[in-house]
């Protein structure tokens, strides 16, 4: 798992961002809920050379739903 931590300021205020990589391995498919728990925001991400990851787009929704 990739992690950053980069903090911002959006209106004057300074907002930390928490930016969790797991490259949609199947083995932290088990931790997702507990990077979704206190989260103000998701962002999905896959590449759009394969088609698969497109897919997938729609199971991580799934989940986002199910585990917020």
């Amino acid at each position: 798992v990739d992690f950053q931590v980069k903090t911002i300021e959006v209106d004057s205020e300074r907002i930390a961002l928490q930016l969790w990589d797991t490259a949609g391995q199947e083995r932290f498919r088990s931790m997702t809920h507990q990077y979704f728990r206190k989260a103000d925001g998701i962002i999905i991400v896959y590449d759009v050379t394969s088609e698969t990851t497109f897919r997938n787009v729609r199971n991580w929704m799934h989940n986002i739903q199910v585990k917020t």
